[in-house]
C-alpha cells in the first residue's frame, strides 16, 4: 500500500482505527514525512489533519517540528491537541516553550494535555509556569499539575500542595498532592541524614 493510501485512511473517527493505520505509516519512515506535512496543513479534512500531526510526531523527523509547532496556534482546539500529542510523541526537549506556552489555554483539555507532553518529554524549561495550575478551575487539570510537581521536583509548591492535599474537593487531586509531599518528606529526610 502507498503512503497516500494510508493517509487517506486516517480519515476515521475512531482513535484505535487512527493509531493501527500511524503504526503502518510508522513503518514507511521519513518518506512518509512530506505527504504528512501536506496532510497535516489540510484543514479541509479535519481527522486527516490531526492523525497525520501525532503520524508526523510518531516519526520523529526534523522536519514535522516546524508544522507542528504552527498548529499549537490554530484556532481549532483539536488541531491544537494534536500537535501537542505529536511533540509529545517527539520527545524533543526544546519544545518545551512552545508547550508551556498552552498552559494557560481556554481549553482544560489543552492545558491537561500539555502538562501530560512536558511529562512525555521529560523536560521542562520553566517549571514555575506549572504552579499556576494547581489552583486551576478543572480538578484533572490540577491533577496533573502536582504529577508534574513530583516529576519535576517543584519545591516552590508545597504550602500550595499542602492546601489541595488538606482541602481540595476531588480526591484524585489530594492524593496527587499527598504524592508529592511524600517527596519532599523523603528528600527533607535524605538531606539530614548527610
Amino acid at each position: 500500500m502507498q503512503i497516500n493510501d494510508y493517509i487517506k485512511q486516517l480519515n476515521t473517527s475512531s482513535d484505535k482505527a487512527a493509531e493501527k493505520v500511524i503504526q503502518k505509516i510508522i513503518e514507511k519512515g521519513k518518506p512518509a514525512v512530506p505527504k504528512l506535512i501536506v496532510a497535516a496543513k489540510e484543514s479541509a479534512s479535519p481527522r486527516i489533519q490531526k492523525w497525520s500531526l501525532q503520524a508526523l510526531g510518531a516519526i520523529g523527523d526534523k522536519r514535522a517540528k516546524p508544522v507542528l509547532k504552527h498548529a499549537l496556534s490554530d484556532s481549532r482546539m483539536t488541531v491544537r491537541l494534536h500537535a501537542l500529542r505529536g511533540l509529545a510523541r517527539m520527545k524533543d526537549s526544546k519544545s518545551s516553550s512552545s508547550i508551556i506556552n498552552l498552559l494557560t489555554d481556554e481549553s482544560g483539555g489543552i492545558r491537561v494535555n500539555a502538562l501530560q507532553a512536558l511529562i512525555e518529554i521529560d523536560h521542562c524549561s520553566r517549571k514555575i509556569a506549572i504552579i499556576p495550575l494547581l489552583s486551576d478551575s478543572q480538578w484533572y487539570v490540577r491533577q496533573q499539575a502536582c504529577i508534574c510537581c513530583k516529576k519535576f521536583q517543584i519545591k516552590n509548591a508545597k504550602s500550595v500542595l499542602k492546601t489541595l492535599a488538606k482541602k481540595d474537593s476531588k480526591k484524585a487531586v489530594r492524593k496527587a498532592a499527598k504524592e508529592r509531599l511524600k517527596v519532599f518528606k523523603i528528600q527533607l529526610t535524605e538531606v539530614t541524614l548527610l
